[in-house]
């Protein structure tokens, strides 16, 4: 019934809701190291939801609107994207090193996510399908470096497409993490294929992280395909996003639909 409600709640949305994603995918150790966002995009697959539900994606648009919630406490429901904005000065409280869930890498994330984190690591070792955390959290100044270097690769125009400006990252609020197999690859869609990738496909949202920009979903996403670009949004969102198959930008479109709703 909630799964229902919450279809409903997407039909209600309509277009009232402009969002849209960040997939700045570069490692935090080393910002001309990972380019994978420099590719071509891939030739997104058929996406084969029923049209209705397709029909809501809201279109992407550039601005600088403030954030809607309080990324301190909202951190699942917060809606970061070329349009909403963290500010220059949020870092999230409770930031930890990944190497308290088990990993090698000083990368940051949030310490609600360090419990979750340490689980799927050891399922994913145990299944044979093993992963490292190559980014974590970002900050604003951080992100503003690598934009501008991706501007001087890329162009302006490039750039905007396929990099978050400053303060448009899902990195910035800490429960972001981009993955891949300890042996070695670069942030590109040949992710997907190994096993690493397809246990991440299959198994992550049963640890409460979903991927913000899935195959067949750039008209949702306003990104292409990234398999390496987890958020963490706690077991029970994720839950409901993978049953419902949307992606998490539209569950929390509807979700602030139905907040504004009462």
């Amino acid at each position: 019934m909630v799964g229902l409600a919450l279809v409903i709640v997407l039909v209600a949305a309509g277009t009232g809701l402009w969002i849209t994603w960040d997939d700045t995918q570069t490692s935090r150790a080393s910002p001309a190291g990972r380019v994978a966002d420099l590719a071509p995009p891939s030739t997104a697959a058929a996406d084969t939801r029923p049209t209705t539900t397709m029909a809501l994606a809201p279109p992407c648009r550039f601005g600088d609107d403030p954030v809607t919630t309080d990324p301190a406490t909202d951190w699942a429901t917060t809606i970061v994207d070329t349009r909403y904005r963290l500010p220059e000065d949020f870092v999230p409280p409770d930031l930890v090193p990944v190497t308290e869930a088990g990993f090698d890498s000083q990368d940051q994330v949030r310490e609600v996510m360090i419990e979750d984190l340490g689980a799927m690591r050891a399922e994913a070792e145990a299944a044979g399908a093993p992963f490292v955390v190559v980014s974590g959290y970002r900050s604003f100044s951080y992100q503003a470096q690598l934009y501008l270097e991706r501007v001087a690769q890329v162009g302006e125009e490039e750039a905007n497409r396929r990099t978050a400006r400053p303060g448009h990252s899902e990195h910035q609020l800490g429960t972001a993490i981009d993955v891949l197999d300890p042996q070695g690859a670069d942030l590109t869609t040949a992710f997907a294929d190994t096993p690493t990738g397809r246990w991440i496909a299959d198994h992550a949202h049963e640890f409460g992280f979903v991927l913000s920009y899935p195959e067949g979903g750039i008209d949702r996403t306003c990104y292409d395909y990234e398999p390496w670009h987890l958020r963490y949004v706690g077991r029970d969102v994720a839950a409901e996003i993978h049953e419902l198959g949307i992606t998490p930008r539209e569950w929390m479109a509807a979700q602030a639909a139905r907040d504004q709703e009462g």
